[in-house]
């Protein structure tokens, strides 16, 4: 068994010494020296990592020192990087070197040490400020040479290491402070503080509160914010709470849990007040003959690139339309005109106009006659229960806010409108729109008079 590890040794000891010619012609600058190096029975190797030339006929003895053992283990953030030191040398240097791609001996660049180490350390402790993957090698300085020995596993590394992600990002992670967010006109104002702006950040949106990180994965991305100021004009429904969080985007990405804290998410939700929405200042079309596109919305920056919009030249208030332009509108079906006035009269759907009109609504149109909103408003109810027909509950819904609305239950009948909307957009939006214009009043009992 002895003779068999014996043998080993000697091999790799040859193998050893031919890389070394190869590279640099020889170990010492005498070709003498080589030709030791290059005879079996005269190479032996010590468990320091020092090869060894025997001196053999008048030759000099030589021997090319490495360290060996090498390992590198990763310590969250950094790399723990051990080996042992070579033996027979005097005061040497151990020269540590990292690489993205594994060693290559004809293209070493000796440009990339990491750190240098007295002899009697034997270990390192390595930053390298990310989680990439990388080889390791130490060479060998002695009496001012370097030694440009080689060997797989022995001094260097033949897998990359790398730093835990998590522990890297939460280390280099900007913290996020005084998170503001508040309604001003029909816009959020968010505003908040980081100590690395030069660090991407993301904000979050979420009519769910935000207690956790499982909790970002149903929330809405806003915006990215890249090197600037953390600052956003965010035009959301009105009347919907909303709650906001800003993380560190690295961070996020690289799974830590730690993202969500005081000073980064709002704890109470914020809404833009419906009392404050004007439908002419939103730029919102009052009509519109088909589900898409929806409503223009008052957005003024690119949501790409954060840029600002330019204007798109729509007036900021009431427009008389002339008379040729209110007929096209109704004959496009788009309503009579976009000024509609400030309490609507009954209204019914085509389908129920007819003398023979449906069943489930046949009675819709002598109550609205008379005026009975009460009774109207008790049979689309128990109608609803009955109903199942997406398009019949889109007509009783319709019916049942014009009933809510001429009771005065304005914010019952806004919420049945919103039901009816799916089934006839156009319609329920010029009544959802007269709702606005009655919130804006101080009293429903004086419109009423």
């Amino acid at each position: 068994m002895k003779n068999l590890r014996k043998t080993l040794t000697v091999l790799l000891l040859i193998s050893t010494a031919s890389i070394l010619q190869a590279q640099t012609g020889d170990l010492s600058g005498d070709p003498a020296e080589t030709t030791a190096v290059n005879s079996p029975a005269a190479s032996t190797a010590d468990d320091a990592g020092t090869v060894l030339t025997v001196k053999e006929e008048n030759k000099p003895q030589i021997f090319a020192p490495f360290a060996s053992r090498i390992q590198v283990e990763a310590k969250g953030s950094s790399l723990l990087i051990s080996w042992k030191d070579s033996s027979h040398l005097s005061s040497p240097l151990y020269h540590i070197y990292a690489s993205l791609t594994p060693f290559d001996p004809s293209s070493f660049i000796y440009e990339n040490k990491i750190a240098s180490v007295q002899q009697g350390v034997e270990h390192f402790l390595y930053r390298p400020g990310d989680a990439r993957p990388r080889y390791y090698l130490i060479l060998v300085e002695d009496e001012g040479k370097i030694f440009d020995i080689f060997v797989s596993y022995r001094n260097m590394t033949m897998q990359p290491v790398a730093a835990v992600e998590t522990v890297v990002q939460e280390e280099k992670a900007a913290r996020i402070a005084n998170l503001k967010v508040y309604p001003e006109g029909q816009a959020l104002i968010i505003t908040a503080d980081s100590t690395d702006l030069s660090r991407p950040h993301i904000l979050f949106r979420s009519n769910e509160e935000l207690i956790d990180r499982d909790d970002l994965n149903g929330a809405t991305q806003v915006r990215t914010f890249q090197s600037e100021p953390i600052e956003l004009k965010d035009q959301v429904v009105p009347g919907i709470p909303f709650y906001y969080a800003l993380v560190d985007k690295a961070l996020y990405e690289s799974g830590s849990t730690i993202v969500l804290y005081d000073g980064s998410v709002t704890v109470k939700p914020v809404s833009i007040a419906m009392e404050e929405w004007a439908p002419e200042t939103a730029h919102t079309f009052k009509f519109a003959s088909r589900h898409v596109p929806l409503p223009l919305l008052n957005v003024d920056m690119d949501i790409e690139t954060g840029r600002t919009l330019p204007d798109p030249g729509i007036p900021r208030s009431k427009v008389d339309l002339s008379v040729d332009t209110e007929l096209a509108l109704a004959e496009l079906n788009f309503g009579k005109s976009v000024n509609i006035s400030l309490w609507k009269q009954p209204e019914l759907l085509p389908v129920d106009e007819v003398q023979d009109a449906p069943p489930e609504s046949a009675w819709v149109k002598e109550l609205m006659q008379d005026g009975n909103w009460s009774e109207l408003l008790s049979r689309c109810e128990t109608q609803l229960k009955n109903s199942y027909d997406s398009e019949i509950r889109g007509r009783l819904f319709f019916y049942k806010g014009q009933a809510h609305y001429y009771l005065g239950n304005l914010e019952y009948a806004f919420m049945d409108f919103l039901s009816s909307r799916t089934k006839y957009y156009s319609q329920s939006n010029s009544w959802l729109f007269s709702i606005y214009e009655q919130r804006r009043r101080t009293s429903v009992s004086e419109n009423l008079q």
